[in-house]
């Protein structure tokens, strides 16, 4: 009998041929053709993230800038809702479909195809969902009437979420390179990381320009007029381009290629030629960012709720008990200054009174909720010892000196990516809590994610230009 997993797809399938889709190219597209349809989405999503939406009067919408750049927000535009949408569902899918929740096999094209449109659906729905409750929960300001400004938003935001679907659907269809999601995060951080270092404008309350590069010529300029205050005010900015936060990004840049680029061997052999023999490699970061995201957004969500707690219950501070959990005070510009001496202030994104506790606690907190999550991920997502010695066999190898049996391959394997899992986890974790109090452009986040996307871009063009001078060779390997 059919499981009800399998009955759940096919109820829905008359829904699932409603989804808008980009067909394929009728034949495989050179590598002009498709770096012009990635800039031709490329400049719509930047003219998307910088038209604001009609009808909008303000937005209280708070967030981490680093959730805020990775999910490629841009506050009050088109991109209000990023990739978020797109982000969550296929997050939720694979959750569902490596647990077996839901039944699909992802190695039949037509199960793919109903993959793919089950993440469009779900994908829209929650577009759909998230701008009704930003819109009802006060986050999203309209004009008056309330009812058609709102819904005017609701509209924009969902019209918005299809482009953007469609976007990605685009590129993953091989009319671009890589994958829309990846596009659209790189784009987004670049674009913080380019603001952060030659922004021109002065903020208010300042002499000198925002961005870390027009600041040192300012500070230089002032140098040698005898003023060195200027220079000395640049070197470290709380929450402000620097040149410490420049001299890190470089620094950390260059440790996490050396350490993307690092990778441990299997050796394996091909059982149906003659035990030919090769290896496959394993990531030294095994479990890439996605468990410092999880990490990022659990402490982001933590402190949203001190923040709430605190403004409810506790303003005035006058809560001798509640102190220790919430208590803070509104600085000069209206922003709210957590005390040292509460847990608030601990689950603040470098807050501007930082101190030795709050890196210390920052970086271990950082550091073991990422190896957690990093665990977690690796059961949930198909990345387990099991389920690499199930893909291993099934592809008809083996591992030298052991029996083809995917327990036996497990049991080898467990040492390797139990020991890696933990490892890519803590590195990703120190690293990410190190960018953010050292100021990294684009946040500690961001930068782990340019140069990951970066490398996958850098190795996915040398393929194709190989596919180009050898088109034979992707026949070979079924590409095509």
């Amino acid at each position: 009998m059919r499981s009800a997993e399998r009955r759940f797809i096919d109820t829905i399938e008359p829904i699932l041929r409603l989804m808008p889709t980009v067909p394929r190219p009728r034949e495989a597209l050179g590598m002009g053709s498709r770096l012009l349809w990635t800039f031709l989405a490329i400049t719509v999503y930047l003219l998307m993230s910088i038209t604001p939406l009609y009808g909008l009067r303000e937005t209280s919408f708070f967030a981490s800038p680093a959730i805020a750049a990775i999910l490629g927000i841009s506050f009050g535009t088109l991109a209000q809702l990023g990739i978020t949408p797109i982000v969550v569902a296929g997050i939720i899918l694979e959750i569902l479909v490596f647990s077996d929740m839901i039944n699909i096999d992802l190695e039949d094209p037509e199960d793919q195809a109903k993959f793919n449109a089950l993440l469009k659906l779900l994908s829209i729905v929650l577009g759909l969902l998230e701008a009704v409750a930003l819109v009802t929960s006060g986050q999203l300001v309209p004009y008056s009437p309330a009812i058609l400004y709102g819904s005017l938003i609701v509209i924009q935001l969902f019209i918005a979420t299809v482009i953007i679907v469609l976007m990605d659907d685009m590129i993953s269809k091989g009319w671009g390179l890589g994958s829309g999601i990846s596009l659209f995060i790189l784009v987004t951080i670049i674009r913080q990381m380019f603001a952060e270092a030659f922004t021109p404008f002065v903020p208010p309350g300042s002499t000198i320009p925002l961005g870390v590069i027009p600041a040192l010529a300012a500070a230089i300029y002032y140098a040698v007029g005898g003023k060195l205050a200027y220079l000395m005010s640049i070197l470290y900015r709380t929450n402000l381009p620097s040149l410490t936060g420049l001299v890190a990004t470089i620094a950390l840049a260059l440790i996490v290629l050396y350490l993307e680029l690092m990778e441990v061997s299997i050796p394996v052999a091909l059982v149906q030629y003659r035990g030919y023999k090769f290896s496959i490699p394993l990531k030294l970061m095994y479990v890439s960012v996605l468990p410092i995201i999880f990490t990022a957004y659990t402490v982001y969500l933590i402190g949203e709720g001190l923040t709430l707690l605190w403004s409810a219950y506790n303003r005035a501070n006058a809560s001798p008990w509640l102190n220790w959990i919430a208590s803070a005070t509104i600085g000069p510009n209206g922003q709210i200054i957590p005390n040292p001496n509460s847990l608030l202030y601990y689950f603040t994104v470098v807050p501007p009174n930082i101190n030795a506790a709050y890196i210390a606690v920052h970086i271990i907190m950082y550091a073991v909720l990422s190896v957690i999550f990093a665990i977690v991920w690796v059961n949930l997502a198909g990345l387990s010892a099991e389920d690499q010695a199930r893909y291993i066999v099934q592809g008809g190898m083996q591992i030298p000196g052991f029996r083809p049996s995917p327990k036996v391959i497990a049991k080898f394997l467990d040492r390797y990516i139990r020991m890696l899992t933990i490892v890519s986890g803590l590195i990703v974790g120190v690293i990410a809590a190190l960018g953010d109090i050292a100021g990294v452009f684009g946040g500690g986040i961001g930068l782990i994610l340019v140069i990951e996307i970066i490398i996958q871009y850098y190795s996915l063009a040398l393929q194709e230009q190989l596919f180009e001078i050898y088109p034979g060779l992707k026949r070979l390997i079924g590409k095509e």
